[in-house]
């Protein structure tokens, strides 16, 4: 199944419309551990993508649930640590900030910008510097998150993000970068990306450290620890 849409979904893998992959970072002296997961449905309209956290070993069992649709315009967002009694959803400002404990930026997995952000005139938005060439892509966030921005730099050829800035009334919070894009059979998908708070001066890299695997369609029809065992099998497979 060929994936197409109304606008390039962010981390698209290609042909593939169930696929996942690694990825490692170090936040202060912590090695961490993530499986990314997604599964394109309806003519490549809607999304779910999955994150797991594997390391270290107190996040184990953590993950990120994100089901978007372009038809219905709308995005569900659910959190679970192993703390939790059960996942919570994620509402108003906070899908904008990271999951917990870690620098994953909820905006950041998304597929498709967050129906809640309108496109904006780009004089309105707050500048960001990045690539020359780069097409800037502004948004503003509705009533209930007003003050709120989100500006995007796109390569003009591919229609890749490399360049996601969040802005509260005119003061950057997150960026997000694509230090480095995967080659035309990976479909340029990123191989490191930086996140940084702005305010702090804090900032993580990302590195993806496997190749893309296609995994079952139905794995992201069963409860998110039994999709979580498929990916690690698949991605193991994929190793040897």
């Amino acid at each position: 199944m060929r994936v197409e849409g109304p606008a390039r979904a962010n981390f698209r893998a290609g042909r593939l419309d169930s696929y996942a992959f690694g990825v490692e970072a170090t936040i202060g002296h912590n090695p961490m551990r993530y499986l990314f997961a997604r599964r394109f449905s309806d003519r490549a309209t809607s999304a779910i993508t999955a994150i797991f956290v594997l390391k270290p070993d107190v996040l184990f069992g953590t993950y990120v649930w994100i089901e978007e649709s372009l038809d219905s315009a709308s995005c569900q967002i659910h959190t679970y640590l192993p703390t939790m009694k059960k996942p919570i959803q994620v509402v108003d400002r906070l899908m904008f900030d990271c999951l917990p404990l870690t620098d994953i930026g909820y905006l950041d997995l998304m597929a498709w910008p967050h129906p809640a952000l309108q496109p904006s005139r780009a004089d309105g938005c707050p500048p960001v510097d990045g690539r020359t060439r780069a097409e800037k892509r502004c948004y503003a966030g509705s009533s209930s998150l007003s003050g709120l921005h989100v500006t995007e730099l796109v390569t003009p050829r591919h229609g890749l993000v490399v360049t996601r800035v969040v802005s509260h009334r005119g003061q950057q919070i997150r960026r997000w970068d694509a230090l480095e894009l995967g080659s035309a059979e990976e479909d340029r998908l990123p191989r490191r990306v930086r996140v940084a708070r702005v305010e702090s001066g804090h900032q993580t890299d990302f590195s993806r450290t496997s190749g893309i695997v296609a995994v079952p369609a139905e794995g992201f029809d069963t409860p998110p620890e039994m999709l979580r065992e498929v990916v690690e099998r698949h991605l193991s497979e994929e190793q040897e």
